[in-house]
C-alpha cells in the first residue's frame, strides 16, 4: 500500500507499488476505540514544539532583535511595530504556521525548489510545514531539515528571511515568545533607543533666527511656519508601538521619507513602520 508518488497530500491515491522503503509506505495501526483525542486549542504539541493557535512573536537572536514580519508575502525582519504582521500562529489541522495577518502559512517559495521565505495560501506541502527546536532556538523544516535563517546573517531593518543549512550562527537563531508573555508596549517615559519621552507632543522648532517649526499641511506636506502653540499640526509624538514619529493631528499618519526612502523629500503618510518612518534623536 503506497501513497501515490510519495506525496503527502490531500486526496491523493493509495496506489501498491514494489516496496521501496519510503515513507510513502509506512503506516500505523490503530484500533478506533483507541484513537486519542484530537489536540484542541491552548494544548502544547511536543512533536512540532509550539502551543497550538496560540498566537506568538519570533524575534531574532541578532543584536539589534528585530521581529519576523511581512513585506506584502515576503518575511523579513523588522523593528517591533504591533502590528498583526508580527503575530503568528500553529495551526494543528494543516501542521502549519501561519500570519495573524491574513492567516497564510509559512512557505519555501516555489514549492520549495528557493530559499526564499514567504507566506501563501495553506496546503501543507513539504515546504510548509516547520517544527520549532527550542533546545537550539531554529524553525527546522520537517524535509530538507534547512532552518529559518536571516539573509547574509545582515542585521538591517526589513533584512530577507530565507532558509539555510544549519551552520549554529546567529543569523539563524530566534526567541519564541508568546504575545500574553511578550513586554508591554509603553505608553509613557523616554524610549532610549530612539531619544524621545514616548507620546509626549512636542515641537520641532528650527535653530534659524525665526525659529519656525515643523507643520504638516493637508495630512500630507511638512513644511515650516510660524509657531502656533495651540496647533497640532505642529505637533508630533513618538509612538512607542510601531516607532514612528505621529502626527498629533493626524494620529494614522507618521513622517516618512517619499518613495519608499528613494527621495530626500519627507512628508507625512499611513504608517507602516518601514526603515522609511524610523527617526532617532540626536539631540545636543
Amino acid at each position: 500500500m503506497t501513497i501515490q508518488g510519495d506525496i503527502d497530500q490531500e486526496n491523493r491515491n493509495i496506489v501498491v507499488e514494489n516496496k521501496n522503503g519510503k515513507l510513502g509506505q509506512t503506516w500505523d495501526i490503530i484500533y478506533a476505540d483507541e484513537m486519542p483525542p484530537e489536540p484542541k486549542k491552548g494544548d502544547l504539541n511536543a512533536d512540532w514544539g509550539m502551543v497550538i493557535e496560540e498566537p506568538f512573536h519570533v524575534i531574532s537572536n541578532l543584536p539589534a532583535g528585530r521581529y519576523l514580519d511581512l513585506i506584502g508575502r515576503n518575511m523579513v525582519i523588522k523593528t517591533r511595530n504591533g502590528f498583526s504582521s508580527q503575530e503568528w500562529y500553529f495551526h494543528w489541522k494543516s501542521r502549519t504556521i501561519r500570519s495573524k495577518k491574513n492567516n497564510q502559512s509559512w512557505d519555501i517559495q516555489n514549492a520549495g525548489r528557493s530559499n526564499n521565505m514567504q507566506v501563501y495560501n495553506t496546503n501543507s506541502g513539504w515546504f510548509q510545514l516547520f517544527k520549532w527546536d527550542k533546545e537550539s532556538g531554529t524553525f527546522v523544516n520537517v524535509k530538507n531539515n534547512k532552518v529559518l535563517d536571516v539573509a547574509g546573517g545582515r542585521d538591517q531593518e526589513a533584512n530577507n528571511v530565507q532558509v539555510w543549512k544549519k551552520n549554529g550562527s546567529k543569523a539563524q537563531s530566534w526567541k519564541l515568545t508568546y504575545t500574553k508573555d511578550a513586554a508591554k508596549i509603553q505608553t509613557k517615559g523616554l524610549n532610549k533607543n530612539f531619544g524621545l519621552d514616548i507620546e509626549r507632543p512636542f515641537f520641532i522648532v528650527s535653530k534659524m533666527w525665526m525659529e519656525r517649526t515643523v507643520e504638516c499641511v493637508g495630512a500630507s506636506n511638512l513644511v515650516l511656519k510660524t509657531l502656533r502653540k495651540n496647533n497640532k499640526g505642529q505637533q508630533f509624538f513618538l509612538d512607542d508601538k510601531t516607532q514612528t514619529i505621529v502626527s498629533n493631528q493626524w494620529k494614522d499618519r507618521s513622517i516618512t521619507i517619499q518613495s519608499q526612502g528613494r527621495s530626500n523629500n519627507l512628508y507625512m503618510t499611513t504608517t507602516n513602520a518601514r526603515w522609511f518612518q524610523l527617526f532617532r534623536w540626536q539631540g545636543d
